[in-house]
């Protein structure tokens, strides 16, 4: 705790046994500091912790009404049960690398109340509701719209995102003509819904997947899927463009993202490893679109690296939700089990129970992996799976022996810390214990961006771009 009290430039607090804060220090106005972590560092992770273990364990039993250990809490009505998405923001804005080192210009505005609000499940499922509502009357509304999104150009490559609202019915012959007859050559994945080809249609480039279950649904369950999963419409999710039913095919058309999978920027074989810049991104994207897609009441089921697609600016979009399901339609029973082993929850793969927590326990693997640069089936875990190897770790607190090899010399220490604490909570065994995408996404912005430039306020938050 000395050395960070002594070497960080920004103002820090710390959350009492009755939730009040109590001001550490002071933040210094500008500054240019080292904050990288270096194994070498006669640095204990118990000391990251504001307080002894005793006030820990003191604050954690007050809250034990709550499932979960990390209640994000906020300081107005208005962002006490919904987490904007200018609250996660852009790593890139608070952050410069240079000749190794980190800098960041803090500029930090604290407004905090001397008690903060606990958020409990049926406020944020209320307002969730209320989200809903509001999003399907804005749904309605621009359905028959055509936007660009912010920002559609990928800067490295030039390959342009589809305008939303576009979206229609694709023949068989179209499809296999823009994929030259599903060629091997332009064979990209293989993946829990089916195999997925790159293809050339009127000059955009589009994934055209197969479904592999195509013979056992019937047309209108497929249009009723086709209806849910085309209602998605966010940055950081893949756009169907449309679908193809015809006999016994059914195929779903994508845009095409220009960079591959997060799987392949992360495996040991990369050439080029993910940035801890980088991987803090992707995590955030990522959890960005799941945010938006349970808030829609849609779940995934097969959250994990092969279905994170990037671009070459490393903007995540989720992808393959030939898997996910409308939370309305199908209840938290499931009597199919379908995913990838390794990233499902104890829950759905033994009960066959999905709701949102069960992509919440996926995420947490992806987190994981972002951290250790592992797949789940890593040769180094030495059979066990990378959840069962990584436990002790965390249980232990010996973060510094989760972290990549490949960028040892180059994390945030409190990045490193806040990730690991998402990634564990994600990770909990029991459902109820495990935070939402609302939580995490609070927990992102108030606390692993803080150490790039936050900039927080009443009304929200605001990630301010470094001079």
């Amino acid at each position: 705790m000395k050395h960070f009290m002594r070497n960080l430039p920004c103002g820090m607090y710390r959350i009492t046994s009755d939730n009040s804060i109590e001001r550490l220090k002071d933040p210094k106005s500008a500054v240019s500091t080292k904050t990288f972590a270096d194994k070498q560092e006669n640095v204990s992770y118990k000391e990251m912790f504001p307080g002894s273990e005793e006030e820990e364990r003191s604050l954690l039993m007050s809250r034990s009404s709550s499932s979960d250990l990390l209640t994000p809490t906020v300081v107005s009505s208005q962002w006490s049960t919904e987490v904007s998405t200018s609250s996660f923001g852009s790593l890139r804005h608070g952050c410069q690398y240079q000749e190794g080192k980190f800098y960041s210009n803090i500029e930090q505005e604290t407004t905090w109340n001397r008690s903060l609000f606990h958020i409990s499940e049926n406020e944020e499922t209320s307002q969730i509701e209320v989200n809903q509502k509001e999003q399907n009357s804005r749904n309605n509304e621009a359905s028959h719209m055509e936007e660009e999104f912010t920002n559609p150009f990928c800067s490295v490559c030039n390959n342009r995102r589809p305008k939303i609202g576009l979206k229609r019915d694709f023949s068989y012959a179209e499809l296999h003509t823009a994929t030259q007859g599903f060629s091997p050559k332009n064979f990209l994945s293989e993946g829990g819904f089916g195999s997925v080809y790159k293809g050339l249609l009127n000059g955009m480039k589009i994934a055209v997947k197969q479904h592999k279950y195509a013979s056992f649904q019937g047309e209108k369950e497929f249009k009723s899927e086709v209806n849910v999963l085309s209602k998605a419409r966010h940055e950081n999710v893949v756009v169907l463009l449309g679908s193809c039913s015809e006999k016994n095919d059914r195929l779903l058309v994508y845009e095409y993202v220009c960079n591959g999978s997060l799987d392949q920027h992360i495996s040991e074989h990369s050439r080029s490893p993910l940035s801890w810049e980088d991987r803090i991104n992707v995590a955030i994207g990522a959890a960005k679109g799941l945010l938006y897609l349970h808030k829609n009441n849609i779940i995934h089921r097969d959250v994990r690296p092969n279905n994170i697609l990037i671009t070459h600016d490393y903007q995540p979009l989720l992808g393959d939700f030939g898997l996910a399901r409308n939370q309305n339609q199908d209840s938290i029973h499931s009597t199919e089990v379908v995913g990838t082993l390794g990233y499902l929850a104890p829950e759905y793969a033994e009960l066959g129970k999905v709701s949102a927590k069960t992509d919440v326990y996926s995420f947490g693997v992806v987190l994981l992996q972002l951290i250790t640069g592992m797949r789940t089936t890593d040769k180094r875990l030495g059979g066990r799976s990378l959840v069962g190897w990584a436990r002790p770790l965390l249980r232990e607190r010996n973060y510094p022996d989760l972290i990549d090899e490949r960028i040892i010399n180059s994390y945030d220490v409190h990045q490193l810390f806040w990730m690991v604490r998402i990634a564990e909570k994600c990770l909990s065994r029991e459902p109820q214990r495990r935070l939402n995408m609302v939580k995490v996404g609070y927990i992102f912005g108030s606390f692993v961006l803080e150490y790039s430039s936050l900039y927080f306020k009443g009304e929200g938050f605001k990630i301010m771009e470094s001079s």
